[in-house]
């Protein structure tokens, strides 16, 4: 999840006037951001060496004991995995305050050596490839502590309303490597993962998957928690709490769905009512885009000492069980459950392409606003609470190979959405957008990692169309169309073509700061009228006439909210003009 900025909006006042500044839309500032100076320990995190890709891990098995009052943790983590090379060394992660006490590989001790989160072992000799190994890791320490979760992420020592113990962690940006030893990078999502989690007695432990059996002995509870699932590395999670535990089903065309909520007691009876909306948000999602991916595992909110994250079947809900009125519904349940998708289903191998989990989670938001409110409140939603934060500043793919994400910057959440509203405009059939999104899904799901050439791979298929170009402007730049534009009810005097003559409604429209040959459709309405008309707009200036505007006196352009910027100018009319009468 990582957060969001929101820019609230009053729609309506109680009482008085007031004057309300109007965000701007698509406004990009005349200074470009700054990528941050990256230094060899960025690409000693972010790329995939041999020592990372010379293996695939498909299993972790951990077995942690958890200290609350040292806010201690450590154990053993037994990493399962297959050789693709003949490796001489591999390297593993584990952040550099956390003490590795021994290491065996196929039950032989080996030796290592650490380069800041680092592990590089050495096995006694060359790996072979195609054959498994099992890398066995004892380790102890004080793990990293959130300082503002889930932005800046870590292990949350906290304490619910009646002091007891209450701890999670939240680590997209920081890595699994946070808390336990592992192959820390995107690409490798391990095929399965159990989680054998010691807390002292009347704490509950909360994990992927399901759980496979609970053990008290000597002042001590021992949870087993085991999902078969992929899952990618910074969604592996636990919550350690004084928790009370309710169920729920549903039905599903893929069958029946099991719902699990652990909450604080003082919170039971508010969220067994609240949650129910968590049925309407999973049923949205499923008929948009495919299958709940995890239906052998069910869907799991837990009540957590941070906002939220979309942690694999097992999702942070700490948002106060508030509903938002022009969202219609709980922003975090809404959000993070869109990510069980578009994130956790569908996964990325580098945080340069952040903007397929956090944009279509966020454009999830709109289309679960459309759902409840209606098309026209969504358009609301999109333009006051997505569009109206996006900064502009940087383009949306970033810099690979170096796990970098500018958390303070909203706009693969925000721009990404938009992006993808977009699309759904420019190929204006709704119908076809959602087989563009339900393809993407059903092709990658929990499958190997995603990149953003194959969802314009997918658009491309679908749509039978070269979108090099559109991506090109919205993805690896950060400057927007700009429309300059002129509608004149009255006609222009002399115009050429196809033009009745003097008196007939004229459109005058180009585009600017873009490729040349660049060209994308644009919608203009007449309220008069109730028409719409769409003209196909290039970096040429054209002059469009259509009938249908007869009796229209003015145009209201961008009603459906492509993410570009509209700016009337006169001239246009004139330069269109020049242009027509240049081909006579």
């Amino acid at each position: 999840m990582k957060g969001r900025v929101f820019i609230i909006v009053l729609f309506l006042l109680l009482s008085g006037c007031a004057v309300i500044r109007v965000p701007d839309f698509a406004v990009v500032p005349g200074k470009p951001g700054i990528y941050p100076r990256f230094t060899p320990r960025d690409s000693l995190i972010g790329q995939l060496d041999e020592d990372r890709a010379g293996y695939d891990v498909f299993f972790y098995d951990l077995d942690l004991l958890l200290e609350p009052v040292r806010k201690r943790m450590g154990g053993t983590v037994k990493i399962h995995f297959k050789a693709l090379s003949g490796l001489s060394a591999l390297r593993i992660d584990l952040y550099e305050n956390l003490r590795i006490r021994g290491m065996k590989l196929a039950g032989e001790e080996v030796s290592w050596t650490r380069n800041d989160r680092a592990v590089y072992v050495s096995p006694p000799n060359p790996l072979m490839p195609g054959h498994d190994y099992i890398l066995t890791v004892e380790y102890e320490g004080k793990p990293s502590r959130a300082k503002n979760p889930p932005w800046g992420g870590g292990v949350v020592w906290g304490k619910d309303d009646d002091g007891n113990p209450w701890i999670g962690v939240a680590c997209e940006t920081e890595g699994g490597s946070l808390w336990f030893p592992c192959k820390d990078h995107l690409s490798d999502e391990p095929d399965s993962v159990r989680l054998r989690m010691t807390v002292p007695a009347g704490m509950q432990v909360v994990s992927n998957g399901i759980m496979q059996s609970h053990i008290s002995l000597q002042e001590k509870e021992t949870y087993t928690w085991l999902t078969r699932y992929p899952v990618n590395i910074y969604n592996i999670t636990f919550y350690a709490g004084k928790y009370e535990h309710f169920s729920d089903t549903m039905l599903t065309p893929h069958g029946i769905l099991d719902l699990d909520y652990y909450v604080l007691p003082q919170n039971l009876a508010r969220a067994k009512n609240h949650f129910l909306q968590v049925k309407d948000v999973i049923s949205l999602y499923s008929r948009l885009y495919g299958p709940y991916p995890w239906m052998e595992e069910g869907f799991r909110l837990v009540e957590s000492p941070y906002e939220g994250m979309e942690h694999q079947t097992a999702i942070a809900y700490g948002s106060g069980y508030s509903n938002r009125a022009w969202l219609g519904g709980d922003y975090i349940i809404v959000h993070e459950a869109a990510h069980e998708w578009w994130g956790n289903a569908v996964s990325v191998s580098d945080f340069s392409d952040i903007w397929l989990h956090e944009g279509f989670a966020t454009y999830s938001e709109m289309l679960f606003a459309e759902s409840t409110l209606g098309y026209e409140n969504s358009l609301l939603y999109a333009r006051y609470n997505i569009a109206a934060s996006i900064k502009n500043r940087f383009p949306l793919v970033g810099p690979a190979g170096v796990s970098f994400w500018n958390d303070s910057d909203n706009d693969v959440y925000n721009k990404g959405a938009m992006v993808l509203h977009t699309i759904r405009n420019i190929v204006n059939d709704s119908t076809l957008f959602f087989e563009i999104l339900h393809a993407f899904y059903s092709e990658h799901a929990a499958g190997s990692s995603v990149t953003t050439e194959d969802f314009i791979r997918i658009v491309e298929n679908k749509t039978g169309k070269d979108w090099h170009d559109f991506f090109e402007v919205y993805l690896h730049r950060r400057e927007v169309p700009v429309l300059h534009w002129y509608y004149n009810p009255a006609g222009i005097e002399g115009a050429a073509g196809s033009a009745p003559g003097n008196g007939s409604p004229v459109i005058a429209a180009k585009w600017t700061g873009v490729p040349e040959g660049f060209s994308m459709p644009v919608d203009l309405f007449c309220k008069e009228q109730n028409v719409t008309i769409t003209i196909e707009v290039s970096t040429r200036p054209e002059l469009f006439y259509d009938e249908a505007l007869s009796k229209c006196s003015r145009l209201i352009c961008n009603r459906r909210l492509s993410y570009f910027e509209p700016v009337t100018v006169k001239a246009v009319l004139h330069e269109a003009g020049s242009y027509d009468s240049s081909e006579k």
